[in-house]
C-alpha cells in the first residue's frame, strides 16, 4: 500500500503542476492568443486520434491490464510480452490506416464548409495516432512495471511545457498557425521518445518473441479481452473526447474551440482519479490472481473517499469562482457557466466512485465493462442528438453530465452486488456537510477586484473544507497527508 500512496501522490503532484500549466496555456493564453477555430481544430483533430486509437489498439491494453501478472519474469524479460504487444498494436495500425484511405476524403468533404481548419490539416491524423497508440502502449506497460508516474509526468507537466513554449513563439510571430500544428505534433512524440529511452535503460525493452510460452487456455484469453478490449476502451474515450467530436459537426470549430475551453475546468476534477486509477491497476490485477478481495475493498473505499473529498473541493471552487472565471476569459466564452457546472457535476460523482472501473475491468467480470460501455455510448449518443439540438453547447455538457452519472453509479451496483464491496458509507455525507458550510462561506464573500478575489475566496474555502475533514476525521490517508505537511511546514519555519 505504501507504493500505491506514494505513486498517487507524485503522480497527483505532476498532474496538477501540468493542470496549471494548462490553465495559463488553455484559459489565459489561448483564448487571446488563437481563434476560437483554431482551438477547436487542435482539440478535434487530437479527439479523432483518441477515438481512432481505441479501435487500432486491437484492445490490447485490457490484455496488458489483467493478464501481464501470468507473463511477468523479469530474468525472461517477461516471456517476450512487449514484442507481442508491439506486433499487435502495429497491427492495429495498418489496418487503421487502410480504413482511413478510404474515409479521409469523406471526412474532409464533410467538414470542409462548417470546419475548414479541421479539413486543412486532417492529413496529421495518422501521425497523431501512431504517436498516440506507441505511447498509450508503453506507458501501460511501464505502469504494470510498477512504475506509473513516468508517463504522467511526461504526458500531464513536461507536454504541456512544450505546448507553452509553442504557444509563446505562435504569440510573438515566430511561427505562424501551421508551424503551430507542425510543432503540437512534434511536441506529441516527445514523450514517446522519453518513455522509449527510460525503458531501454531500465533494461525493459525486448523485441525477442516466445510464442511457445503461450499456451492455448493463455492464447484464448488474450482474443476474448483484445475483443472486449476494443469496445470497452472506444466507449471509455466517449466522454473524454466523442462530446467535441459531436459539437464540431453540429456546431462547427468555432463553438467546439469554446466548449473545449469550458470543460477543461471541470476536468481537473478527474486528475486524482486518473492517478490512482494507473498506479492501482496492478495491484489490483494480482489481487484478483490471488483472491485477495480485502485488499481490493480496502483500496476501493480509500479511492472513493479521497477522491471525492479532492473532487468536491474543486467542485467548490468552481461554484463560486464562477463570475472570476469569465473575468477571465474574452466575453464569448461568457455564456458557458452551465457548461462548466453541469460536467464538473458529472465529474465528481464519477470521481465519488474511486476505482470502480478498475476493479471490474481487471476482475473475472470484465466482460460487465464493456457492457456498461455500450451503456454509455448509446447514452451518450442518444442525449446528444436530442440536447445538442436543442441546447448547443449546453446540450453537450448535459449529455456527459447524464450519461456520466448513470455510468458510473449502474458500475457501482454491479461490483457491489457480484462481489459485495461498496465505494460509499457515511463519510462521503460528512465530507457533502463540510462542502456545504464551505460553499456558503465562499458565496457569502463580499465582492473584490479580480485576482484579490479568486485568491481569497479559494484560500477562504480551501482553509474551511480542509479544516472540516480533518477535525471529522473522515479519511486516515488525508490526515496523515495534512499532519505530514504541518509538521514539514513547522520544520522549514
Amino acid at each position: 500500500m505504501g507504493i500505491v500512496q506514494k505513486q498517487t501522490l507524485r503522480g497527483t503532484a505532476w498532474s496538477y503542476l501540468g493542470a496549471m500549466l494548462g490553465f495559463v496555456n488553455i484559459i489565459l493564453l489561448s483564448p487571446k492568443v488563437f481563434t476560437t477555430g483554431e482551438i477547436g481544430v487542435v482539440q478535434v483533430l487530437l479527439s479523432f486520434a483518441t477515438v481512432l486509437s481505441q479501435f487500432s489498439s486491437l484492445g490490447f491494453t485490457n490484455v496488458i491490464n489483467r493478464l501481464f501478472p501470468y507473463f511477468r519474469d523479469a530474468r525472461s524479460k517477461h516471456n517476450g510480452f512487449l514484442a507481442l504487444s508491439l506486433a499487435i498494436t502495429l497491427a492495429g495500425f495498418i489496418i487503421a490506416l487502410i480504413v482511413m484511405k478510404f474515409y479521409m476524403p469523406h471526412f474532409e468533404e464533410v467538414n470542409i464548409k462548417q470546419s475548414p481548419l479541421i479539413s486543412e490539416y486532417s492529413f496529421y491524423l495518422p501521425a497523431l495516432l501512431l504517436i498516440t497508440l506507441l505511447f498509450s502502449l508503453l506507458d501501460n506497460y511501464n505502469k504494470v512495471l510498477y512504475n506509473a508516474v513516468l508517463g504522467t509526468f511526461l504526458k500531464e507537466f513536461l507536454f504541456r511545457v512544450l505546448n507553452l513554449a509553442l504557444i509563446c513563439l505562435f504569440w510573438i510571430g515566430v511561427i505562424d498557425f501551421s508551424g503551430y500544428i507542425f510543432g503540437y505534433v512534434v511536441c506529441q512524440g516527445i514523450p514517446l521518445i522519453v518513455i522509449i529511452i527510460s525503458l531501454v535503460i531500465r533494461g525493459e525493452v525486448s523485441l525477442k518473441f516466445n510464442l511457445d510460452y503461450i499456451t492455448p487456455e493463455l492464447k484464448r484469453q488474450i482474443v476474448i479481452l483484445s475483443l472486449f478490449g476494443i469496445l470497452t476502451g472506444f466507449s471509455s474515450s466517449i466522454l473524454t473526447t466523442l462530446d467535441k467530436v459531436f459539437v464540431n459537426r453540429y456546431l462547427g470549430e468555432g463553438q467546439a474551440g469554446i466548449y473545449s475551453i469550458a470543460s477543461y475546468f471541470a476536468v481537473m476534477i478527474m486528475i486524482p482519479g486518473r492517478s490512482i486509477a494507473k498506479i492501482s491497476t496492478p495491484f489490483l490485477a494480482e489481487s484478483w490472481k490471488k483472491d485477495d478481495l480485502h485488499t481490493i475493498d480496502d483500496l476501493y473505499l480509500r479511492s472513493s473517499i479521497n477522491q471525492y473529498a479532492i473532487g468536491l473541493l474543486i467542485l467548490i471552487g468552481i461554484l463560486v469562482n464562477i463570475n472570476n472565471i469569465f473575468r477571465l476569459l474574452p466575453v464569448e466564452y461568457g455564456t458557458t457557466a452551465a457548461v462548466i457546472i453541469l460536467i464538473s457535476i458529472g465529474n465528481v460523482v464519477s470521481v465519488s466512485t474511486g476505482i470502480n472501473s478498475v476493479v471490474l475491468s481487471t476482475s473475472s467480470l470484465y466482460r460487465y465493462q464493456t457492457w456498461l460501455m455500450f451503456l454509455l455510448v448509446a447514452l451518450f449518443v442518444v442525449t446528444s442528438l436530442i440536447f445538442i439540438p436543442l441546447m448547443g453547447i449546453t446540450g453537450a455538457a448535459l449529455a456527459a453530465m447524464i450519461s456520466n452519472i448513470i455510468y458510473n453509479l449502474l458500475g457501482v451496483v454491479v461490483v457491489g452486488r457480484k462481489f459485495g464491496i461498496w465505494p460509499y458509507n457515511m463519510t462521503h455525507i460528512r465530507m457533502t456537510i463540510v462542502g456545504v458550510v464551505a460553499a456558503a462561506a465562499g458565496y457569502l464573500l463580499p465582492d473584490l477586484s479580480l485576482w484579490p478575489d479568486l485568491v481569497v475566496r479559494s484560500l477562504l474555502v480551501t482553509v474551511l473544507f480542509t479544516t472540516g475533514i480533518y477535525l471529522w476525521k473522515v479519511s486516515d490517508d488525508l490526515n496523515g497527508l495534512i499532519d505530514t505537511s504541518i509538521a514539514r511546514i513547522k520544520k522549514w519555519l
